[in-house]
């Protein structure tokens, strides 16, 4: 498939230059089609969830492993980020020191919190481009958002990573903003634990999201959430856990699940045929035609002095961006072109100017 080709499966509203995707990406038409199906055979009641549903997940596992370059059976499917962070942080020892970026998003930030007082572990807050000077010998673990939803930052994985083998700290990442357009395949062995939902960038429904545990990691990391999904029983004990990640998964939200398939055939297709490369390029063209330096995933942060009112300038213009912070968020995808980013940077300029803001 052409890269400019790839509009065609999409349906945005042709009044709307959407730049969202970091709220929510949209649903390409073989998505929405295949979740009508889904719907349908729930209100007839001809569906069998175990081979109608339940495959879903075996596939999407298979699908995101292949994207951030890990191997299937490292893979644990989840509905949410704080579900993914919030086994690990229940699972950190007594006592752990977890070094946290300054202003991190609450479903990365929150879960440890919590385990600093049920798990009496100190939370220790540094600034994000500090993070790899402030590991130290006492650090258990490091998370961080690898992409920041709020300004765009995008860490170097490289010396975090480094830093944490050489004092033996754990690595967890949230790549929800960085994935698919931040490469992980040349860091994925260096990471502990990785979560990612899929329904901004991935463009998948909400609900569908991953959590990446190293093979290494399986054993120390308490399957809390165990449920007849990842035992494979549905009565009684004891507890006879699955012998790969599949033990971390919860319980499958099925429709949404099914929904997420054809979306993440397409992403893996678009990572291999210079689709999101494409993609990638648009925000480049969008940070400079607004005068920033290349964003490192495809979020273009303009800081602003009130982001709502900016936000709310630009969206009665047709161009849907977010307020995040201090931010004006505008995150570009396979549906944009070319014409809609130039579009974008003369709104942008316009509605932003000193004299009309």
């Amino acid at each position: 498939m052409s890269a400019r080709n790839a509009r065609h499966l999409f349906d945005p509203d042709p009044d709307v230059i959407y730049l969202d995707a970091g709220t929510y990406g949209l649903a390409p038409r073989p998505a929405i089609e295949v979740s009508m199906a889904a719907l349908r055979g729930w209100q007839s009641g001809k569906a069998d969830f175990i081979r109608d549903w339940e495959p879903a997940g075996e596939r999407g596992r298979e699908l995101f492993a292949r994207i951030i370059g890990a191997s299937a059976d490292e893979i644990a499917l989840v509905p949410s980020v704080s579900v993914g962070v919030g086994l690990i942080a229940a699972s950190i020892p007594e006592g752990a020191e977890v070094l946290l970026p300054q202003e991190e998003f609450t479903s990365l930030a929150a879960p440890f919190f919590a385990a600093a007082e049920g798990r009496k572990a100190t939370v220790r807050e540094v600034s994000y481009c500090d993070l790899a000077s402030q590991i130290r010998a006492s650090t258990t673990l490091v998370a961080l958002s690898l992409t920041r939803a709020q300004s765009g930052e995008t860490a170097d994985l490289g010396p975090i990573i480094a830093a944490a083998q050489k004092h033996g700290a754990k690595v967890l990442v949230d790549s929800t903003h960085a994935t698919p357009f931040v490469s992980l395949k040349g860091h994925i062995t260096g990471i502990d634990y990785l979560v990612c939902h899929g329904y901004k960038h991935l463009l998948l429904p909400r609900g569908v999201a991953f959590l990446y545990v190293r093979r290494d990691r399986w054993d120390e990391t308490i399957p809390y959430l165990a449920n007849w999904r990842s035992l494979a029983r549905s009565y009684g004990g004891p507890l006879t856990l699955a012998p790969n990640a599949s033990r971390f998964d919860v319980s499958l939200a099925w429709h949404a699940w099914v929904g997420a398939i054809p979306a993440l055939e397409l992403i893996v297709q678009w990572q291999e045929d210079g689709t999101l490369a494409y993609a990638k390029s648009l925000a480049d063209r969008l940070a400079r035609g607004l005068e920033l330096p290349q964003p490192g995933a495809s979020l273009v942060c303009v800081k602003v002095d009130d982001a709502e009112k900016a936000a709310a300038v630009l969206n009665a213009t047709g161009v849907k961006a977010a307020p995040r912070g201090s931010y004006i968020r505008l995150t570009p995808h396979v549906y944009n072109t070319e014409a809609e980013i130039d579009r974008a940077i003369m709104v942008v300029n316009n509605a932003l100017s000193p004299d009309c803001f």
